[in-house]
């Protein structure tokens, strides 16, 4: 059997700079905190501190007037909301934001140590952010709102996949492969004729291709990280899987920053997978991609056609 390291590991040793209190944290606690690394979570918890302290100065004035004191001290009651609540909590949430990333990174080589790492939501979220760090390096042209595409992405189908020591993963790492070497053909096409036309297209195009690469990438990882078996996508493929996503995404990395399109020139991999099936999965792709978070159905649609 040939087995891989797994490729999980603890990056720059920032979790064990953590100060005491926080290592000592309950898990599930220090899960809450170290979402804060997502501007998304941080900005929603800022939201919500602000919404705290805006109901609770309302109430307070309320409280003011139905105890018959008037609203005379209505600017004292917003010293205590403004200056004593919201000033220390939100210069929390600021500090908790700071030591989010190393409280993230400890998390992640924790849970690479684990043999459960693949039983659970919470689980998973941690082991797919560290092998996207680990083997991913997307476009220049992705955005953070793809980053968690391909994240929330390989989540899912890694839920929809767990418990056959990993058969499934490699099954839908190989049909998500399937869909990128078709996806890849055609916009190598398009973009020869069509490019100058529309760089709008072009670049969504390049963002969703990337993004279901990356998607791939994680997948196979996933897989040699739960199995111990290098990954082949067919008996042709020997150890051309992984080169062929790397230079995927250096192609999507080309076609949106260079003029003059370049031509795709990588070999068939001689995946089994129908044409008209790899269509349907990248139609799905491409619609989670294009919905707003939460996408809950559209992100269901595209498990459902990889792993169905």
């Amino acid at each position: 059997m040939c087995t891989t390291t797994p490729p999980l590991k603890e990056n720059g040793g920032g979790g064990a700079n953590l100060p005491l209190r926080v290592a000592t944290m309950p898990t599930f606690l220090r899960r809450l905190l170290s979402a804060l690394t997502d501007a998304a979570t941080y900005q929603v918890a800022a939201r919500a501190l602000a919404g705290f302290c805006i109901t609770g100065y309302a109430v307070t004035l309320v409280g003011m007037a139905a105890s018959g004191a008037g609203l005379q001290r209505w600017f004292f009651a917003l010293l205590v909301w403004g200056v004593l609540v919201y000033a220390p909590l939100r210069i929390l949430l600021e500090a908790l934001q700071t030591l989010a990333p190393a409280i993230r990174r400890r998390l992640i080589a924790q849970t690479a140590a684990r043999g459960d790492r693949y039983d659970s939501r919470g689980a998973i979220e941690l082991v797919v952010d560290g092998l996207f760090a680990e083997v991913v390096v997307m476009p220049r042209i992705s955005t953070p709102a793809h980053h968690a595409k391909v994240k929330a992405g390989a989540v899912a189908l890694l839920l929809r996949a767990r418990g056959d020591s990993g058969a499934g993963i490699e099954r839908a790492a190989r049909r998500c492969l399937a869909a990128v070497e078709r996806w890849v053909g055609q916009t190598a096409s398009w973009t020869a004729v069509h490019a100058a036309e529309n760089i709008q297209a072009r670049w969504a195009a390049v963002r969703g291709l990337a993004a279901l690469a990356a998607v791939t990438r994680v997948l196979v990882a996933a897989f040699e990280d739960r199995s111990g078996h290098r990954f082949s996508a067919s008996p042709l493929d020997g150890e051309t899987t992984v080169p062929y996503l790397d230079a995927c995404l250096d192609f999507c990395d080309q076609l949106a920053l260079e003029v003059d399109v370049v031509p795709w020139t990588e070999p068939s991999l001689h995946l089994d997978v129908a044409p008209d099936f790899r269509d349907r999965m990248c139609e799905a792709w491409k619609a989670f991609t294009e919905t707003p978070d939460p996408a809950l159905t559209a992100r269901s649609t595209f498990v459902d056609a990889v792993l169905t």
